[in-house]
């Protein structure tokens, strides 16, 4: 047995009777409370108004910003997301980005923090009870490089715990309903932060869409997306984990690619790096590809040949389409150029076209297999 073997099977009592403990508080006290006691607004205001802060402190900054780096921050910011992120009490942004970027970079591997190869359980919370050799901090060098993010990983248990119980115990004693707003402000609250997280890494690598990428497990899940602020359009954040969105549709809810544009609108957020639409339809046609072509193999004879034959011309000509568009964006970025202006402008049309071949090879597939063998 090796040495990071040895590591990785010793438990980590403390984690474990936390995680569970407070899991076993919730299950328990909660509906012995509201049974009891009833359910009134403090708790509910403590609990709601700390769940949203803390969760797009996490998914808008520990996520996005530090993890990522899809954006630029000004300093205000930065200091509000580390204090109320740290309160996630799910370590500090230094260590969950370091963590977080291995596992983008061994996603399914056996280097994956939270593998989801291991199981569910392994990659929603299990992993979180053993002892796990740390990543290198070499993976987060450029956040060494900022003095909040030094002092936050100094402080972020006292920082975590003083305002996950503080701020609840303040409200309580004022409001007279301490074991109200301990309980459901403060416990299930943590519950609440710790299995929007967990779910991402497990459920969002199990269940869903694959519209953008078959390549690696992430999925896309709208019901995710809601428990998790955002964070359940988890195919597209695999597959393109350097833009500021999540949910990529204008009606996708996200509440922290909002959040990142008023910031940038209000002057305190800059550089938001997002996928060019090109390189998302490139994406989304490459997997419809995948998809026809497995359907091709239920075809037989002159059928699947003639099918197989439109699919791969279609597909390349898209594909070319979209190549060409994204070059030319990619000139227009230079201060020149009414004529590059005007070459987008008719790759947009070409693009159109061969998008619109695409679409009827794909209703010709579907006819073709609606045809008896």
């Amino acid at each position: 047995m090796t040495v990071n073997q040895t590591v990785e099977n010793r438990l980590d009592v403390v984690n474990m009777l936390f995680l569970l403990g407070t899991l076993a508080v919730t299950l328990v006290g909660v509906p012995w409370y509201i049974v009891k006691v009833g359910l009134g607004w403090p708790e509910t205001i403590t609990f709601a108004v700390l769940w949203l802060t803390i969760g797009v402190s996490v998914t808008a900054g520990y996520h996005r910003l530090f993890s990522h780096r899809t954006y630029r921050a000004a300093w205000p910011v930065r200091l509000f997301f580390l204090v109320f992120g740290a309160a996630a009490l799910e370590n500090s942004a230094l260590r969950w980005s370091a963590d977080h970027r291995v596992h983008h970079s061994h996603t399914d591997h056996d280097r994956d923090p939270y593998n989801i190869q291991k199981g569910f359980w392994w990659a929603h919370m299990g992993w979180v009870f053993f002892h796990h050799e740390a990543p290198s901090l070499n993976v987060v060098r450029d956040l060494q490089d900022d003095p909040l993010v030094l002092w936050q990983d100094r402080w972020n248990r006292l920082l975590g715990l003083g305002l996950s119980f503080g701020v609840p115990l303040v409200v309580g004693l004022a409001t007279g309903r301490v074991l109200g707003c301990l309980l459901i402000g403060g416990v299930a609250r943590v519950v609440a932060s710790h299995h929007a997280t967990f779910f991402i890494n497990s459920l969002c690598h199990m269940i869903g869409r694959q519209p953008y990428s078959r390549e690696h497990s992430a999925r896309d899940s709208a019901v995710m997306a809601l428990l998790a602020l955002g964070e359940g359009y988890h195919n597209f954040h695999h597959s393109f984990p350097f833009d500021y969105r999540n949910g990529v549709k204008p009606w996708h809810f996200d509440p922290a690619k909002w959040v990142i544009f008023a910031l940038s609108k209000l002057g305190l957020a800059r550089e938001l790096r997002r996928a060019p639409d090109a390189l998302l339809l490139r994406a989304r046609v490459g997997v419809q590809f995948e998809h026809a072509r497995e359907r091709l193999a239920q075809l037989v004879g002159e059928l699947r040949q003639a099918q197989e034959r439109r699919l791969h011309d279609a597909h390349a000509a898209v594909q070319a389409r979209l190549q060409e568009l994204l070059a030319l964006q990619r000139r227009a970025r230079g201060a020149l150029a009414a004529e590059v202006d005007e070459g987008v402008l008719a790759c947009h049309r070409a693009v159109e076209q061969a998008l619109h071949e695409w679409r009827l090879v794909l209703e010709q597939l579907r006819s073709a297999e609606a045809v008896p063998a």
